[in-house]
């Protein structure tokens, strides 16, 4: 498995209003890439336009190689580009089992889909006893371990990541870094945003912070905590 996304000048946001412009970064198979910067920043709104849910303005998208910013979000999912979205869009009626039944949706994807369940499961543990609920019979931290469940089964290739660890407990974020690791490790493109800034930056190989609508470069790691932009966010 590998993948390589390519962000060229890349400017969007929600209609009328404008929240990042002229950004540019690439993520190549091995390599986890945190986004950084405040509550309503435009983090969010990256990663959806990078999925195609937002619209771009101008420049481009390219996913190994070729450009797919005018493509559907359901196209570029089918490629191997997927999001877990900060709103998890959870579908109401289904339960946790359909839900990941369904999340094997790519074609390179169903084969070993029940195997690919049963090793969800042993990561997202809280599923296993609630296998017949809905979401609405969930508990936040449920849920999310569901939409991480249910990312997983599509076997992504680049792996959008927004505000991964909301709701969930320390042992569970623990796994689920992980888990992020393991597939980085496997040839997955990695990026991530989000408010745990300690975790996201620890799990890092590379890192940018959001703020203004630009966006720039920072040491992951621990040396990245001491730029006086993170530091606030602490």
């Amino acid at each position: 498995m590998t993948a390589r996304l390519v962000a060229r000048e890349l400017t969007g946001g929600y209609p009328g209003v404008t929240v990042f412009s002229g950004a540019s970064f690439s993520v190549e198979s091995g390599e986890i890439l945190t986004i950084l910067g405040a509550n309503g920043s435009g983090k969010s709104a990256l990663l959806e336009t990078l999925q195609g849910l937002l619209a771009h303005r101008s420049g481009a998208v390219l996913l190994d190689g070729e450009s797919v910013q005018d493509l559907a979000p359901e196209v570029r999912a089918a490629r191997g580009m997927s999001l877990v979205s900060d709103r998890r869009r959870l579908f109401k009626d289904m339960t946790v089992d359909e839900h990941l039944r369904v999340g094997a949706f790519r074609a390179a994807a169903r084969r070993g889909w029940r195997r690919r369940a049963l090793e969800l499961r042993e990561i997202f543990t809280g599923l296993t006893r609630h296998r017949g609920a809905r979401p609405a019979g969930l508990s936040g931290g449920l849920q999310q371990q569901l939409a991480l469940a249910r990312f997983g089964m599509s076997s992504p290739r680049v792996w959008l990541l927004d505000d991964p660890l909301q709701g969930l407990d320390e042992v569970m974020a623990g796994r689920v870094l992980q888990w992020i690791r393991g597939a980085a490790g496997s040839g997955a493109a990695v990026m991530l945003t989000g408010q745990h800034i300690r975790a996201l930056l620890g799990v890092a190989t590379k890192a940018m912070f959001l703020e203004g609508g630009s966006l720039s470069a920072i040491p992951a790691g621990a040396e990245g905590l001491r730029d006086p932009r993170v530091r606030r966010l602490l």
